[in-house]
């Protein structure tokens, strides 16, 4: 398992030029909870209670799309009208699988409901995204080079949103159908608190 302080995430996003900060209570509050500890391959960080702009458009905005200058998006411009493409990280702990579950691959959105008996959940893009810069930028890592991830957010015409083949082009932004089914897509689990 990979656990970043609020130290940590400050440290890197200030590396990747992103503002938000955590206050002095919120690190101790965040240092002494008791994160549960979840099985190997998982990583776990906290997002600051001022989380206004922690979202996949302003992210975009401050990254880019310079596949010379990574990490960046893939410019991919179907979301930027999307409304989940605006939604701010939550505050508080999240702790998700850094790859796709391997039963989970080749399997439609619905899938995800097999896994509460596991104490896992759909991520949300945004936690994706974040997951995967923190990453990167704390390790040169580019996770989910190869696949991608269902995520909970719905984007129009009825898809449901993907995050992942993070590689020399940026990350990947992508919505299918809930019954697509591919051996490149699966679920990033994200524990359940």
């Amino acid at each position: 398992m990979i656990s970043l302080s609020p130290d940590d995430v400050e440290r890197r996003f200030a590396q990747l030029g992103i503002p938000n900060r955590f206050t002095d209570d919120e690190k101790h509050e965040l240092v002494t909870t008791q994160v549960v500890q979840p099985p190997d391959g998982v990583m776990a960080f906290p997002v600051p209670a001022g989380n206004a702009g922690l979202n996949i458009l302003k992210l975009r905005g401050i990254l880019g799309t310079d596949p010379s200058k990574q990490p960046s998006f893939f410019d991919h411009p179907w979301y930027l009208e999307e409304a989940f493409a605006r939604v701010d990280c939550q505050p508080g702990w999240h702790l998700l699988h850094m790859s796709v579950l391997a039963d989970s691959i080749s399997q439609p959105v619905n899938y995800f409901s097999s896994l509460a008996g596991r104490n896992l959940e759909l991520p949300a893009a945004i936690e994706v995204v974040l997951m995967v810069f923190l990453h990167f930028a704390g390790t040169g890592e580019q996770l989910l080079q190869k696949k991608h991830t269902w995520c909970r957010d719905e984007a129009s015409l009825n898809r449901f949103v993907t995050v992942g083949a993070f590689g020399r082009n940026g990350l990947f932004i992508s919505a299918h159908p809930g019954e697509f089914a591919s051996r490149g897509l699966g679920i990033c689990g994200k524990v359940m608190r």
